[in-house]
């Protein structure tokens, strides 16, 4: 009987042992899998206080400036990230044609696009102002858009609205939600008649 009993012990301490060893491998493939996401997520390439120009047919056409950019071109959807924000400066003819600032700034190379979020500020030549939270600009296209908040500053007009879609020096733009128009000479005129 005491054989027995030994028997039993042995067995179930070569299970436990089996599970035991068996469990970890499981874990150690999944430790493996976390690994290789994490190390696929870290930037291979940090720049700081950059300046890119951007030229066609020998012709600058955009600068972009940036305190810092991380590269991940090693991702299924390559990108280049902003978190520090970004200002870019378009130029028609070499000549400064609108600007864009935002506190964060996304680039994705294979879709041609860009995306920008918080405090989204676009200036164009015409004086022009345009705020929001977050823009989307189509590359290809040479479209910019959003579907959030935006107002829209011009000479003696705030427009407010909701969507927006314009061509890339926001001289051609469309408000899809119109939510309020003010005007500035108006108001000024009727605080200073007072």
């Amino acid at each position: 009987m005491n054989l027995s009993i030994n028997k039993i012990k042995s067995i179930a301490v070569t299970s436990i042992a089996v599970l035991f060893f068996y469990g970890c491998e499981n874990d150690l493939e999944q430790v493996k899998i976390v690994s290789t996401n994490d190390e696929e997520r870290k930037p291979m390439e940090i720049q700081k206080d950059i300046e890119y120009i951007y030229t066609d047919s020998a012709r600058v056409t955009l600068r972009l400036l940036a305190p810092l950019a991380e590269n991940y071109p090693q991702l299924e959807e390559p990108y280049l990230e902003f978190n520090e924000g970004l200002e870019v400066i378009f130029y028609k003819n070499e000549v400064e044609d609108s600007r864009l600032s935002a506190n964060y700034g996304i680039n994705y190379p294979n879709k041609k696009m860009w995306v920008v979020k918080g405090n989204v500020v676009v200036y164009n030549q015409q004086g022009e102002e345009l705020n929001t939270e977050h823009l989307v600009w189509d590359v290809p296209k040479e479209r910019i858009y959003s579907e959030e908040f935006v107002k829209i500053t011009s000479e003696g007009t705030v427009t407010t609205g909701e969507g927006f879609e314009s061509n890339q020096d926001l001289t051609d733009y469309r408000i899809k939600k119109v939510t309020g128009i003010i005007n500035i000479e108006d108001d000024v005129q009727d605080v200073e008649g007072s």
